[in-house]
């Protein structure tokens, strides 16, 4: 039926071209693979099978039920003198590249090197062969300089004894910045010497006793995405929004990935879509809490997030941006109270109102609102504060939640904790204004100019960049 097309997800689509990111991570035993994927990708490869790990071949796909959006392949590095893992690893990317279907390649090569002693060399010959057939083939590689951490340490152990007299933060911003001088001479020189063209990142703390570096993960999945992104051609969008479902360090990648999957259908022209002409508001609000959740890709094995309980705690804080300032009193009792988050008070304060808090919770979904998104689609500005409330309080919420659960090692499930905790979050920050955002735009100018105007997206995007929470990593 057209309705059902109609409401299809666009991760339907773009998971049905291509259900998984596929990539090889290469490095000797000991360089840090594991546990560079278990942080990168959210998982624990040390409850897949030993017949799928250890001894498992290139060729052999590991898994992990904790993340079904990335497949790994496994080589060992190149030693000297062994020119069998180079010719394997060679016939599996020639059987991996442009003529298998898109699902099927591998579509990043990670080249993982431990950070060297300054007398030691840091690429074999067989790796500057590899990354000549990577560059061959097509697939798109980033040089991973491992275990950064034990250069950092060296540093610390030359200082003078008058240098360990100073103060804690200038012996580690002097630490820092040897650390960085000594990476570039021995790390990124020879890089640059043998092709100018290569992009690297460098990780450190992976290991099990120590703190994952995450803007140096963050900084990591930038460099491959970027990679993705320069590719072009037919497939570049599907690849691209996979790798950022996939991983499962950087948030800022799960926004853009959000962003662009709603603008591939929903969001462009939200004002006026005729996507959603003739259907049900309560449907259009499934199908675009579909797409972002599938996008954000956390570990939910009980589909906590998928379920009506969740669903229904993100309409009971969008529904304060639905009605106008005439018909609200209508919907909720209490509107004085609630004024200030609902963005119709007369004035509205500089800091939030934590007693207001409980009572959005307290009122539960109004009989109201519920009647109302019961209705199809129409041409109005409460439809328009509608999709625009849910899409940016929805995101931002799981960006709270991202925020809530990336400290954790992996695997990372989600609980109704972890929810509630976020969902908290997000109203006791940045609610309010963006409620208040939401009225200021759509009263900027008549509806129709909205309509005529067509860029309600971009303000879409810019109040998710804009209140996003705040965290270190690397803005891209």
């Amino acid at each position: 039926m057209e309705d059902a097309q109609q409401l299809r997800p666009t991760t339907d689509e773009i998971l049905a071209e291509c259900p998984r990111f596929r990539i090889l991570v290469v490095g000797r035993s000991g360089v840090g693979k594991s546990s560079l994927i278990n942080h990168a990708f959210g998982v624990d490869l040390a409850t897949v099978s030993s017949k799928r790990r250890g001894k498992s071949t290139i060729e052999k796909e590991i898994t992990s039920t904790h993340n079904d959006r990335f497949v790994l392949h496994d080589s060992m590095g190149f030693e000297p003198g062994n020119t069998k893992t180079f010719e394997t690893a060679k016939k599996f990317l020639e059987s991996r590249g442009e003529k298998v279907p898109l699902k099927e390649r591998v579509h990043a090569i990670w080249l993982c090197i431990q950070v060297p002693h300054a007398d030691s060399r840091v690429f074999e010959t067989g790796d500057e062969q590899f990354l000549e057939l990577a560059a061959t083939v097509k697939v798109p590689v980033v040089v991973v300089f491992t275990q950064f951490d034990t250069l950092y340490s060296r540093m610390e152990e030359e200082l003078t004894d008058e240098e360990m007299e100073l103060p804690d933060e200038d012996i580690q911003q002097l630490c820092s910045q040897r650390a960085d001088a000594e990476f570039k001479k021995i790390c990124v020189q020879p890089l640059e010497r043998m092709d100018s063209t290569l992009r690297h990142a460098r990780t450190s703390g992976l290991g099990e006793n120590t703190k994952p570096d995450r803007p140096a993960l963050t900084a990591l999945i930038t460099t491959t995405q970027d990679l993705l992104d320069g590719l072009g051609g037919e497939s570049r969008d599907t690849v691209w929004l996979v790798s950022a479902m996939a991983q499962r360090a950087s948030a800022r990648a799960k926004i853009n990935s959000s962003i662009e999957i709603g603008m591939k259908k929903y969001w462009r022209g939200i004002a006026s879509s005729t996507k959603f002409s003739g259907l049900k508001l309560e449907k259009c609000l499934e199908t675009i809490h579909s797409d972002i959740i599938t996008a954000w890709n956390f570990s939910d094995p009980e589909g906590l997030l998928r379920d009506k309980p969740f669903l229904d705690q993100v309409q009971t804080v969008t529904q304060l941006v639905v009605p106008g300032t005439t018909n609200a009193r209508s919907w909720f009792t209490n509107v004085e109270r609630l004024q200030t988050l609902m963005g119709i008070g007369t004035s509205i304060a500089s800091v939030t109102h934590p007693i207001l808090f409980p009572v959005v919770a307290a009122i539960g979904l109004s009989v109201m609102f519920v009647k109302w998104i019961a209705n199809v689609y129409t041409q109005t500005p409460e439809v328009l504060r509608l999709f625009m409330g849910y899409i940016v309080d929805l995101t931002l919420v799981l960006d709270q939640l991202f925020l809530v659960i990336v400290a954790r090692s992996p695997p990372r499930v989600l609980t109704t904790e972890d929810i509630n905790v976020a969902l908290e979050k997000f109203k006791n920050s940045v609610m309010e204004n963006v409620h208040r955002e939401i009225r200021e735009y759509a009263n900027k100018a008549t509806f129709s100019d909205i309509i005529r105007s067509n860029r309600a997206e971009e303000k879409i995007a810019e109040l998710i960049n804009n209140h996003r929470a705040k965290r270190a990593e690397p803005e891209s």
